[in-house]
């Protein structure tokens, strides 16, 4: 067998996706904290920020709303508010106006500050530590202090309700057939099989899994040995919850869940252990696929909303490197105004709207969201119209018109003749209709229709696909960006799928490629077109040292791939 080594690292080991206990909840809030530059920057009033809530949840259509009680919050005491609403619902607002102002919030329920989650807790602390700092070198006030209602750079501001019905947890009733009735379910478990409730699928899970834990010892399932599932008494949460209980058994059994009865996890960096379990043992489709926040090259946001217009729950993973810490929670809603729903896993308490975008902050380089990871495409594979993806996004200003930016598939697949698709821009509400992009759909490829200028450097579109056979349709968006040009070095990268053993390489338009073995010899040739981008099988690489050089006019770029059999 051939193993292949680039000149790359490796993405760390990371700490478990568990639960910690009951007593402990993990709740991740996910902060948007975007710093300005200019004007004056200052602590937020108890008063400033009482009057903030009470305007912010008026845009989000909460006419009759009060304060019940508010408390400052964090080690310093008074980094956040928590402030439960009258009659009921929650809002966390920072402290200092140097963030934006609602960390997090909620129309119903509360949030008790002395009891917070210990993960909670911690995380709460860490924005208070950027918040510290960024008040001492940011003189501006974020701009979500004047703007109340928030300005949503989405092009659809379509409201979409929480997906998710159901509200589970990992301790009784629905441990019951875990190892010893009494370890815990395990987040991961409970976010996929709230991920599944929403489409109330498989029939009947498929496949052995056999493995040693270390806790437990040998732990084995034969699924075809399992009765088909009752969705309906499993939404219902019948008999005590034992059909919920059992399809959470058998997630956490189809990825391997290490469990125990203080928290029950898998390692954060095996993620693909959850995409191959919903393929392999509960029949969803092969365009299941998970992504790393840092190594996706499209718009986070998007893909984001994109599955939920797609009605699929997100299953979100989010790791505290420091405390070895990890969570896996639902994504299942939309606002409308740049707030996801967030289902944590825990019966429903802290679920509520959160800010998931922007959580980079260059001005202290950290990055919070390095370690964040989604699993995708969970939906049932009798649904006619699943996704509609576009291989690139990005293209150099000046190319002539005609140029392809990407392939279109839907399902995954080419394009079917019996689809009609089309392109067009965002709805304007304001004149009632669909803006002009100088784009179309042409033979599974999307085309320029005249030449880009960066000087305009994001177009926003939508791709409708209709089914003329089932009479059904999916519109997804994109954003299409119009960079500068830029050199064959800064263009091209060059990716290895260790499962799949394969290479991609992506660079940018008029390039041609030539790929030599160690002894000189020529194993490939051509010219990177109509897609500026190139898969090499691993396995067909010659042991040694290959090259693969890349021309464009002038322009030479030689890259070393080293292969060795193993």
């Amino acid at each position: 067998m051939e193993g292949v080594s680039l000149q790359t690292g490796t993405r760390p080991f990371f700490p478990f996706l568990n639960y910690n206990s009951m007593k402990k909840q993990c709740l991740f809030i996910l902060l948007a904290l975007m710093a300005f530059t200019a004007g004056y920057a200052k602590e937020v009033t108890v008063q400033q920020a009482k009057q903030h809530a009470i305007a912010f949840m008026r845009t989000r259509g909460v006419n009759s709303v009060g304060i019940r009680s508010i408390s400052a919050a964090g080690e310093t005491g008074n980094a956040y508010y928590i402030i439960n609403l009258a009659p009921e619902g929650w809002i966390i607002v920072s402290a200092d106006d140097v963030v934006v102002p609602v960390l997090g919030y909620s129309k119903s329920g509360s949030l008790d500050s002395s009891l917070l989650p210990e993960n909670m807790h911690y995380l709460l602390n860490e924005y208070e530590q950027q918040i510290l700092k960024l008040a001492r070198i940011v003189t501006s006030p974020h701009r979500g202090w004047t703007d109340v209602a928030g300005v949503s750079t989405r092009a659809s501001e379509k409201e979409i309700p929480p997906l998710i019905e159901v509200n589970w947890n990992q301790s009784e009733p629905y441990n019951k057939y875990c190892p010893q009735k009494k370890a815990l379910v395990g987040c991961v478990a409970v976010a996929m099989s709230q991920a599944m409730s929403v489409q109330h699928w498989p029939v009947q899970p498929k496949g052995n899994i056999s493995y040693t834990s270390p806790n437990y010892g040998g732990l084995s399932i034969d699924f075809s040995k399992e009765l088909s599932y009752d969705w309906n008494r499993i939404m219902a949460g019948s008999n005590n919850f034992d059909e919920t209980a059992r399809l959470l058994y058998h997630a956490g059994m189809s990825v391997r869940m290490n469990y125990g009865e203080d928290g029950s996890g898998i390692p954060s960096n095996e993620v693909y252990r959850i995409s191959e379990a919903l393929i392999n043992n509960f029949s969803y489709p092969e365009s299941v696929s998970y992504y790393w926040r840092d190594e996706y090259e499209g718009d986070w946001e998007q893909l984001l909303l994109n599955e939920l217009n797609a009605g699929r729950a997100i299953i979100y993973n989010a790791v505290d490197t420091q405390n070895n810490a990890g969570h896996s929670f639902n994504i299942d809603g939309y606002d409308g105004k740049g707030h996801f729903h967030v289902n944590w896993g825990w019966g429903g308490y802290g679920n509520g709207e959160f800010s998931i975008d922007n959580l980079r902050d260059a001005a202290m380089q950290m990055d919070y969201d390095a370690y964040h990871v989604v699993v995708v495409g969970i939906g049932a594979p009798n649904q006619t119209l699943r996704s509609i993806s576009l291989s690139n996004n990005k293209i150099e200003e000046g190319l002539p018109y005609g140029s392809v930016i990407g392939s279109v598939k839907v399902n995954g697949e080419d394009v079917k003749s019996t689809y009609d698709v089309t392109v067009h821009g965002t709805y304007n509400s304001a004149n009632g209709s669909y803006e002009q992009v100088p784009f179309k759909y042409e033979n599974g490829m999307l085309k320029t229709t005249e030449v880009l200028n960066a000087e305009i450097p994001k177009w926003d579109i939508e791709i409708t696909v209709k089914d003329t056979e089932s009479n059904t349709e999916l519109t997804q968006i994109f954003r299409i960006v119009v960079e500068p040009w830029k050199s064959i070095e800064e263009t091209t990268t060059l990716k290895y799928d260790r499962q799949r053993h394969t290479f991609r390489l992506t660079t940018k338009h008029n390039v041609t490629y030539v790929l030599k073995g160690a002894d000189g010899s020529i194993l490939e040739q051509g010219a990177l077109d109509p897609l500026p981008e190139l898969n090499l099988d691993a396995s067909a690489l010659p042991a040694g040292e290959n090259s693969l050089e890349l021309k464009c006019a002038d322009e030479i770029k030689t890259i070393r791939i080293i292969s060795k059999l193993q």
